[in-house]
């Protein structure tokens, strides 16, 4: 019988009668349900077991909706396989099969949208958009900032310029040596992946002057940033006000990786532009705070190269910290509110 493959907002047709929709991965447990247009639960939906869910007679539009089986999101690395075939004894039914989706971090994921249409079944795929490759570390960050807000993205109009400001001045020369901005730098390619605007990085050395790093595809902009530390002149005096943002329009996160608060923090105050300094300190802690109203984020250096991703309650705290305040959205695809 026909099996079609369902990517991004891909659509199929089935024939019109009783589904089941299977939804596996591994090792996670997986609960499937079916949501009216009204919000409920479809009354008639069938749950023998987890996982499993069948649709004896669909003569209204349903949302097909995949929650983990505990109270937590999905963990890292979870991949939802998904079918959704013609319930039938037959070995080889009627079926769409979504493409494996990568769930890390959601509490609530929209799988599929099943309506009539004549005789038929239209069967659509919810997944509109693919995530962008990251490193792991950068992965790790996107599933926990997708923890923190609830939601896979942001909506557009929610979603915000994500700029970075690196202090190169001499007492930084540590932190890059050891690879500690480098490592911020691609935990921040996984938050901007989820409120970021165009899913971009602006990132700026400042020292003596202020340079601007080219940054492409996000998974290599680490190793962009200390390419161009390696290379940069090292100044005296950091100045985090010495970017003009006066003119933005567009709402902007400042995260300003640093050593520590930068003197002139409260002088470069700009309406719509929100600042985040990222303090760095020597030692193994990494313990998160907000001085008094500065949204200051202290992190152990020496949560560098390893410390993170051995450490994920560690890594979750970190991100939280960082994006306090950004409100989720509600309607957003893997909300879970």
């Amino acid at each position: 019988m026909p099996g079609y493959v369902l990517d991004g907002a891909g659509r199929v047709e089935l024939p019109r009668q009783p589904l089941a929709v299977t939804v596996t991965a591994l090792d996670v447990p997986v609960v499937v349900r079916a949501i009216a247009s009204d919000g409920g639960e479809v009354p008639a939906a069938l749950q023998p077991k987890p996982g499993f869910l069948v649709l004896p007679r669909i003569d209204a539009e349903v949302v097909v909706v995949a929650t983990p089986g505990h109270d937590r999101g999905f963990p890292q690395g979870t991949v939802l396989q998904a079918t959704v075939a013609v319930d039938t004894a037959a070995v080889d039914p009627d079926r769409a099969e979504l493409t494996p989706l990568d769930v890390s971090g959601l509490h609530h994921v929209e799988l599929a949208t099943i309506a009539p249409a004549g005789d038929r079944l239209a069967v659509h795929a919810r997944k509109t958009a693919v995530d962008v490759p990251l490193n792991e570390l950068g992965a790790r960050a996107r599933s926990a900032t997708r923890g923190v807000l609830g939601v896979d993205r942001l909506p557009e109009s929610r979603q915000v310029r994500i700029e970075v400001d690196i202090d190169t001045t001499m007492s930084m020369l540590p932190h890059i040596e050891d690879g500690s901005v480098r490592d911020v730098v691609d935990l921040l390619t996984g938050i901007a992946t989820v409120i970021g605007r165009r899913e971009e990085l602006h990132v700026n050395l400042i020292g003596h002057k202020v340079s601007p790093v080219p940054v492409g595809e996000l998974r290599g902009a680490a190793q962009s940033v200390q390419s161009a530390l390696d290379a940069a002149g090292l100044g005296i005096g950091f100045r985090s006000a010495i970017v003009d943002r006066s003119q933005y329009t567009e709402p902007t996160v400042v995260f300003t990786i640093t050593d520590d608060v930068p003197a002139d923090q409260a002088l470069a105050s700009v309406p719509g532009v929100r600042r985040r300094p990222i303090v760095l300190q020597a030692g193994d802690s990494s313990i998160q705070q907000v001085v008094e109203d500065q949204d200051v984020v202290s992190a152990g250096a020496g949560r560098a190269n390893r410390g993170w991703l051995d450490d994920p309650q560690d890594l979750f705290r970190t991100v939280k910290s960082l994006v306090a305040g950004l409100p989720g959205g509600a309607e957003q695809e893997g909300t879970n509110r």
